[in-house]
């Protein structure tokens, strides 16, 4: 059994009994492999979704399951044609990840980062160089994401940012899932 992150992007202008229905019946039917749930509730996205304008809402719920190869192509073809999923990723968990809580992560990051700017000196970052931060690599953790990417939307290189190999791997591999999902530009308008 593998661990994954399961990422519903929800029709924003559907009615909440209607999503609400959508997400129990799932829980019902996926009740064993589900390990926990952090609903994100409506955020604002980066691009419009199925090419229609202005339609850069969402209501983002992620699921931590623990699944085998049968029972993910199971829940995935759960949301294959439901109308009220925009869209939906499945993430697989590496084993030192840990399923973090969208609001919980964005209060912790904002507590670190603001005693951190006050001990920085000069434009070099380091954060995740330090062994007890690399567990908040995360693509919930926007506000840290963001300060990896340079001007023109590129990611920092590592001779910049001073990580491990393994390290800015990782990190870019968040990067490019935030980027999926909608939390992060790709480039500049």
């Amino acid at each position: 059994m593998q661990k994954y992150e399961l990422v519903l992007l929800l029709d924003y202008q559907a009615q909440d009994t209607t999503r609400k229905d959508l997400l129990s019946k799932f829980e019902s039917n996926f009740k064993d492999n589900i390990l926990a749930k952090d609903d994100m509730w409506l955020q604002e996205m980066s691009h419009d979704m199925k090419g229609k304008k202005w339609n850069n809402r969402a209501y983002f719920v992620s699921y931590h399951i623990n699944a085998d190869a049968n029972k993910l192509n199971e829940i995935r073809k759960n949301f294959l044609y439901a109308n009220l999923v925009v869209r939906y990723d499945v993430f697989k968990m590496w084993n030192e990840q840990t399923f973090f809580e969208f609001d919980k992560l964005q209060k912790e990051l904002e507590k670190i980062i603001d005693s951190r700017d006050d001990k920085r000196f000069g434009n070099k970052i380091s954060f995740f160089s330090l062994d007890d931060n690399s567990k908040y690599i995360n693509w919930k953790a926007v506000v840290i994401l963001k300060k990896y990417i340079t001007r023109f939307w590129n990611i920092k290189p590592r001779k910049y940012t001073k990580n491990l190999v393994r390290v800015q791997k990782k990190l870019r591999r968040e990067i490019i899932r935030a980027r999926t999902l909608g939390l992060l530009e790709f480039s500049r308008k």
